[in-house]
């Protein structure tokens, strides 16, 4: 029997190809930013690192071949980004990629992981098959849920979930491009995958100076806020990260479009501060 490829068959059908992330049997999906990188604000530290890592994208190819160093260094790339959300971790491997021409995909946990035994590993096992060959950067956000520590083995189940972190390894492991990893808490990484990073990253909280440098640079396009604000008393008083500060910004242009208006009134900064102490389950302490 002659069974047509699924990507022919749209091709015939619509004159177009398939893209492979728009494919059920394909669970993982391309992020993108609009981002460069002297619009992302992080830790000298943590630039120090990426910029190691941007110099092996680069570079990689020539320090393996020319250089001889594939002759002790196994290919491919391997990285952990850690620390709490909205500090940056997915927004640094966007613009990693876009920066070197690379395309970043994001893997779907929701789609890879399976309760049937054997099927997360079969979902994985496309993602590394077709992307070996592309040139990509491979993403798995929240990886703790894939790569996290084995157990004891006390039962059936216990001896499967640690098979497939083992096979988990062994695929990040030969996998020729580059895979970043990213979690919430380094500790949650089984101890396997942490001897194997070339590079952990830990994207910590901003301090007040990258606060503020955050609260400038997001709001100033159209949406601004009343001058009458301090921003860098606000900056002081409420720690918070990038992306909660983004989370504000969406709340407060919308509250000043509603009026017909540009300029972020102080009440308004103040709901939006509201929510997102809120929606971290804090206690917002207003001294201003």
């Amino acid at each position: 029997m002659l069974i047509l490829n699924e990507h022919w068959f749209h091709y015939f059908l619509t004159g177009e190809f398939l893209q492979v992330e728009n494919t059920a049997s394909f669970p993982a999906r391309r992020i993108t930013t609009n981002m460069e990188w002297e619009d992302i604000v992080l830790s000298d530290q943590v630039m120090e690192q990426l910029n190691e890592i941007s110099t092996w994208i680069e570079h990689g190819q020539t320090l393996m071949e020319d250089w001889g160093l594939a002759k002790r260094l196994k290919p491919g790339y391997r990285a952990l980004f850690y620390g709490p959300p909205g500090t940056g971790k997915t927004l640094a491997a966007t613009i990693l990629g876009k920066a070197s021409g690379r395309e970043v995909y994001r893997v779907d946990l929701s789609m890879a992981v399976s309760k049937y035994i054997g099927e997360t590993e079969k979902n994985l096992s496309k993602v590394f098959d077709i992307a070996k060959d592309k040139n990509w950067i491979l993403f798995f956000d929240e990886a703790d849920a894939l790569f996290g520590k084995r157990t004891q083995t006390h039962s059936s189940n216990d001896r499967y979930a640690n098979q497939e972190v083992a096979y988990l390894l062994q695929r990040v492991e030969d996998y020729p491009g580059i895979v970043i990893l990213a979690s919430d808490f380094k500790d949650n990484i089984d101890e396997a995958f942490s001897r194997r990073f070339q590079a952990i990253v830990h994207f910590d909280m901003p301090g007040k100076e990258e606060r503020l440098k955050l609260w400038k640079g997001t709001f100033s396009d159209t949406c601004k806020l009343d001058p009458v604000i301090d921003l860098n008393q606000i900056a002081e008083e409420f720690e918070l990260s990038g992306g909660s500060i983004v989370n504000i910004l969406r709340y407060c242009a919308g509250a000043a479009i509603s009026r017909g208006h540009t300029v972020v009134t102080e009440k308004e900064l103040m709901t939006g501060l509201r929510r997102a102490f809120k929606k971290e389950n804090r206690t917002l302490n207003v001294k201003i």
